[in-house]
Order: C-alpha cells, then structure tokens, then sequence
C-alpha cells in the first residue's frame, strides 16, 4: 500500500508535529522552501519496525538523545525514514537580511500493514480452523487431560531453582537417572522429589502433545501459504479502491445534486464525512 501527503508549513521555525515515530515507511521530497529535520533510532526493540504509530514525545523525552539526522532540507532533497524511527521538522529562520520561506513538502508511505506478521493473522486462524474441522483426523478436536491443571501452568513450575541446595542436587541426579545421594535427605524431602519428577514427566508429556497438534496447524498453514498471500492481496485492492456507496450516500453526490437541481457542490458548500 503506497499513499502520499504534502505539507505546507508556515515561516520562521514553525513546527506542524510534535516528535513522533510512524508505522509506514516515510519518503520526503522536499518541494518548496527548506526544513530541518532531527531522525532518532528506535528507543527500543518492540519500537523498531511497529505495528502502530506512536503518541507525541515530549522534548523532555528526547533530552541527552542525540538524533542520527541532523540536516536541512533544500528543494529536490529526498530523505527516508524507517518505521519506528522518532523525527520531528521544522522551518529554519530566515537568514539575516533574507525573508524566511514556507515549506512544501510530499511525503510518500509505504509498507502500511504490510509485514510477515500482517500475512500470519490471516495464515494461523484460517489453518486452525481448518484442522480443527479435518474429516480425516480429530486432533485438535481430542480432549484436554481431565486433570491438567493439576500440574500445568506457572503456579506448577518445578524449576528446582527456589529449591535448597541438597534438594536441588538430588532432583537434578533423579532427572538424570542417577543413584539418589539421600545422605543429606530426610523421607519428607525424598517424597517432595518424587512429586516434582513426577510432575515433570507429566509436564513433558502435555508438551509433547500439544506440539505434536501445533506443528500440524504449522503444516496446514504452510499447504495454504497461497491462499493467504490471495486474501492479504485481496485486502489490499479493497483497500486501494474508492468505497461503493450506498443508496442513501448516492444521492448526496455532487453527479446526483446536479442532476436533481439540488446545486453542484462548491469549495464552500458544507459536507458531511458519511463514513470513514
């Protein structure tokens, strides 16, 4: 999905945005005028190549960083700014004995939901929802173990790492199938082992088969990669096209104002947005 915007900013150190980062992929022609502009890397890893753009940052929140793009922009300059990368702009002051200028830029987007990750939310629950409904198998249709719950989850964690020291070491030789040292142990904490091997085993049981059931919806999704490149495909077309309008919406237009004497629709007439 590509989409373009211009700009036209106002003389003397006049700013339109507070500092921001996009979800688009960002290239600025510079058109008329001149424009300061300050890029800064993503302040983080769940900011580098985001989904959604950010709220405003404050000076406050950009103090001691320094930006990786400190450069005015003269008419035919290009600048490219990735998803996630802060920048803010602004028109630089005239210069002594010049009158300061506007600034028109275009600024054209690309990228928009247009990630792996975009593809995937249309992939994974469409190939669930096919094994799920299989005729040749029930997989994913099998019940849970009645008692999972009994040892799955946080609250079961066996990690050993909050256990004594003398527990941690006998657990660890259980797990390895090692002759127990049970010089240090007393039959609570002989018990108290036991229990936990036993849960792990259980544990690695319910992982075992709940891989076995995720790797088929891997498999399926992977068989219906082409249906899904066809349905974001499908999105972006839509998307790209004006919206079909509606009966009621259809007389609203300026052809069916004209037609029906009800006045051509001027730049001062007032509108309403029917739907975004």
């Amino acid at each position: 999905m590509v989409g373009s915007n211009a700009y036209l900013t106002p003389p003397s150190n006049s700013q339109g945005f507070a500092p921001h980062y996009d979800d688009i992929e960002a290239f600025v022609l510079q058109l008329e005028g001149s424009k300061r502009w300050r890029v800064y890397s993503p302040m983080s890893m769940t900011e580098t190549l985001p989904r959604e753009s950010s709220a405003d940052y404050t000076e406050k929140d950009l103090e001691g960083i320094e930006p990786v793009i400190d450069e005015i922009l003269e008419p035919g300059d290009m600048l490219y700014m990735p998803r996630g990368w802060i920048h803010q702009a602004h028109t630089p002051l005239g210069k002594l004995g010049a009158s300061a200028e506007h600034s028109l830029h275009l600024t054209v987007s690309a990228m928009q939901n247009w990630a792996w990750v975009d593809l995937l939310e249309i992939l994974m629950p469409e190939a669930l929802e096919s094994v799920a409904r299989s005729e040749t198998s029930t997989t994913l249709r099998d019940g849970l173990p009645r008692d999972f719950l009994n040892y799955m989850g946080l609250m079961h964690d066996v990690g050993g790492e909050d256990l004594p020291e003398g527990l941690k070491q006998a657990s660890k030789s259980i797990a390895e199938g090692k002759p127990e040292d049970d010089s240090d142990i007393d039959e609570t904490e002989k018990e108290e082992l036991r229990q936990i091997e036993r849960k792990r085993k259980l544990q690695a049981r319910f992982k075992e088969e709940a891989k076995k059931r995720i790797m088929r919806v891997c498999k399926e999704a992977i068989s219906m990669i082409d249906a899904g490149c066809d349905q974001i495909g499908k999105r972006f077309l839509s998307d790209r096209l004006p919206p079909a309008y509606n009966i009621s919406e259809i007389v609203l237009t300026n052809e069916s104002r004209t037609n029906q004497a009800a006045g051509r629709i001027w730049p001062n007439t007032l509108c309403r947005l029917a739907r975004p």
